[in-house]
């Protein structure tokens, strides 16, 4: 089984933070998230959103004042995020939903400007996403690229198996990175476990198992 490490591709973010991903304005088929609220004692980030369906939550943040685009951004299936954030630093926080391939990505909500009381603490993630490919149909094999939810800082450790069982280890996978996972059989179904690298070298729980298969 071949696995190759590549840069984590941005999603497309907007400097304006309004312009949409197609001509007719996806926006208008995206709800905005509102309410907007950070917790001070865990660095958590949450908000409300009305609108149910396909897709998840975009959180960009960066330094305050910076100009959306040139923040990091982090994905979630959850109504909340626990942020990295270093204490005494001033962050904008802002948070969008990408609602699938046909209704596009929302207005950014925000910015949220705080100032952060303390480092967060190590935590595990708790989503991870793929999409797959096949030279053709006909094929018995497939490849699936793979991404979680990445702080854009940390480091992380992977691991793709047919076990259901947590693994003692992974591959190290830095900040802002995914797995791209070659010539998996279309009959097989795998397992994906992931967990963060902490500061003092200790790692987080594993995430998982996430399966990955053809069908």
């Amino acid at each position: 089984m071949k696995r190759i490490i590549s840069i984590l591709f941005i999603f497309g973010l907007s400097a304006a933070g309004c312009i949409g991903d197609s001509p007719y304005d996806p926006q208008a088929q995206c709800g905005t998230p509102t309410n907007l609220i950070f917790e001070k004692g865990n660095n958590k980030l949450s908000w409300s959103f009305i609108s149910q369906g396909e897709g998840y939550f975009e959180v960009q943040y960066g330094e305050q004042g910076f100009t959306l685009g040139k923040g990091t951004t982090v994905v979630t299936n959850k109504y909340f995020y626990n942020l990295p954030l270093y204490k005494d630093h001033k962050y904008d926080l802002y948070v969008r939903k990408n609602c699938g391939i046909a209704n596009g990505r929302s207005h950014w909500a925000g910015p949220v400007t705080i100032l952060a009381s303390n480092t967060t603490t190590c935590v595990k993630p708790e989503y991870a996403t793929y999409s797959k490919t096949t030279s053709s149909a006909n094929s018995s094999i497939f490849d699936a690229t793979v991404s979680w939810e990445n702080d854009g800082v940390s480091a992380y450790e992977t691991v793709l198996t047919t076990s259901s069982a947590p693994p003692a280890s992974g591959d190290l996978v830095f900040a802002g990175q995914k797995a791209i996972y070659a010539g998996l059989s279309k009959t097989v179904t795998y397992n994906f476990f992931v967990r963060k690298k902490c500061a003092d070298n200790t790692f987080s729980d594993f995430y998982g198992p996430y399966p990955i298969k053809w069908n």
